[in-house]
């Protein structure tokens, strides 16, 4: 967990970097590897025969046998998509034509606004009643669960197995965002009830315009495909398409290869280092963090005692963009907003947002105490 491994940060010695529930610092190494498909393979994959092809293929395809072993799934249930967000509405709208009236969409006020629309618009076309636990509805006419792992501005951790397994017993389906969970902690589908999980490249220290889409194989046929082209097919003709049975027919068109490596090599990083390693890294700046809020007197301003390393802050009078921009003067990258969660903000009641910050693997204790003492002298500014 080396600094030094990440060129912005070599750069930028000073930047205290706490956005990483945004988006992540890219590591040597997966700078190297997409350099390194553009300087020395760059061919499309799966339609060619020369050398060239043959390699990016490779390259392409070990990706995906490293993400699998990585979340505990087989490599036929790994899709590449372009981000967490079009992998959500692959599986709403891919499960679409199972719903309607009177069957109930269940989600929680906890979730990234990508995990409310998509279903609320598909709610829309079926006729289907989008619910949210916290609203207690029945259970015995849910058709999906969705439900994040860890919220991205509490830092609270959940677990619903044991619904998700009733939900899955009367037939219907369960969707896990693990967008903020899978750079944090170890992620084994073993372990995890659900029929798909998403997650994003660029979280887990490697390129954006990847996602990832666990799709489990005995799911995957009531899946339909959202968006139709080459390389999905076993067979075409003037008259229709017979689409592959396999994992394939989601994946049509040209993806992103020069991500989809870049995202081996970060998995390559984080498992060297090891996420056991990395989730005791981020429990410990955790516990400093909250130590050093109560001795500062600070602590009242958090808005929920979290549980891993996402916390966000909510001041009484001082907006939380003035604290972005001061910190900023100060090299401290926060975000500040509603941290696209506005339902979770509506039910906590906070209207202007929050200012957030969010650990990597590279975050210091030095680090927070830059952040804490550049908090305080904000209120201290503008008070």
């Amino acid at each position: 967990m080396n600094r030094l491994d990440f060129p912005v940060l070599r750069n930028q010695p000073d930047l205290v970097y706490l956005d990483n529930a945004n988006t992540t610092l890219k590591p040597q190494c997966v700078v190297d590897a997409v350099r390194g498909y553009y300087q020395n393979y760059s061919a499309n994959i799966g339609r060619a025969t020369y050398s060239l092809s043959e390699r990016a293929t490779a390259a392409y395809e070990s990706t995906r046998k490293k993400v699998a072993n990585f979340i505990g799934a087989n490599s036929d249930e790994v899709i590449f998509t372009h981000s967490a967000t079009y992998g959500v509405n692959q599986v709403a709208f891919g499960l679409q034509h199972l719903l309607g009236p009177g069957d109930v969409i269940l989600l929680t006020e906890y979730e990234h606004n990508s995990n409310i629309i998509a279903w609320q618009q598909v709610a829309k076309k079926t006729g289907a009643k989008l619910a949210y636990l916290d609203d207690n509805p029945g259970l015995s006419r849910v058709k999906v669960f969705a439900y994040t792992l860890v919220s991205n501005v509490t830092g609270q951790v959940f677990n619903h197995g044991k619904l998700a397994s009733q939900i899955q017993k009367q037939g219907g389906f369960v969707l896990v965002d693990a967008t903020q969970a899978v750079s944090r902690r170890p992620i084994d589908l073993a372990t995890l009830t659900c029929d798909f999980l998403v997650f994003s490249s660029h979280k887990l220290y490697g390129p954006s315009g990847v996602g990832v889409l666990y799709a489990r194989r005995s799911s995957q046929p009531k899946l339909k495909p959202l968006v139709y082209g080459s390389q999905t097919f076993s067979s075409i003709s003037r008259e229709g398409t017979q689409l592959v049975d396999a994992y394939e027919r989601f994946e049509p068109g040209t993806p992103n290869i020069e991500g989809v490596i870049g995202l081996g090599a970060a998995v390559d990083h984080l498992s060297r280092i090891g996420m056991v390693k990395i989730a005791e890294h981020d429990q410990r700046l955790t516990a400093h963090v909250a130590s050093t809020l109560q001795d500062a007197a600070l602590k009242s301003y958090l808005v929920v005692d979290p549980q891993v390393g996402v916390l966000s802050f909510d001041h009484p009078t001082i907006h939380p963009h003035d604290f972005a921009m001061l910190l900023d003067e100060a090299n401290i990258a926060v975000r500040a907003g509603k941290a696209c969660s506005d339902i979770l903000m509506q039910k906590l009641r906070l209207g202007r947002g929050v200012v957030r910050i969010s650990f990597g693997i590279y975050t210091t204790t030095k680090d927070i105490d830059k952040f804490i003492n550049g908090y305080q002298k904000v209120i201290e500014r503008l008070s």
